[in-house]
Formats: structure tokens, sequence, C-alpha cells
């Protein structure tokens, strides 16, 4: 199985019941701080598998964010007055 790392998408196209999505990394340009983006592979999968895909993926970003703003509700407590008015808005 091969894997492929891509910072992001480059152009989706859907042609012949085909979603053909690139897949693109930055790379450094000339061994300088300036970062471009490359091409690193293509994804491509049969149309009707591409709302599947999408649900999995929001699924996956809703526990991303339900993780951080744990996270941040641990880290950073409600204070007095907050807390006070939390309560009374119950």
């Amino acid at each position: 199985m091969t894997e492929l790392f891509a910072d992001g998408t480059g152009s989706i196209v859907v042609s012949n019941g085909v979603v053909r999505i690139e897949l693109v990394q930055l790379r450094r340009k000339d061994d300088k701080a300036e970062l471009e983006s490359h091409t690193s592979g293509h994804l491509l999968m049969p149309v009707g598998s591409l709302k599947q895909l999408t649900l999995q993926l929001a699924k996956a970003l809703e526990q991303i964010q339900a993780r951080v703003a744990e996270k941040d509700r641990l880290e950073n407590p409600p204070k007095g007055d907050d807390l006070d008015d939390a309560l009374s808005n119950l």
C-alpha cells in the first residue's frame, strides 16, 4: 500500500463518473524559507463514493473540534462571573 502525505488539495475534476483530486505538498523553493506547492499525487474514486468520503471527513472534523473545545475548556475554566452567569442561565 502506498501512503501519500498532502498539505492540501489542488484541482478537483469530475469526468466520466470519476472524481480526480490533486494532492499537494509544500516544499522549500531553492533551499530558501519560501514555500511552493507541488503535486504529490492524485486521489481517483468513483463519484458514487464521494458522498461517503465527505461524510467521513465531516465526522473526523467534528471529533477534532470537540477535542479542541474540551482541551480549551479544561485549560481555561470559567472564572467567577462567567460561572455565575452560566449557572444563572440554567
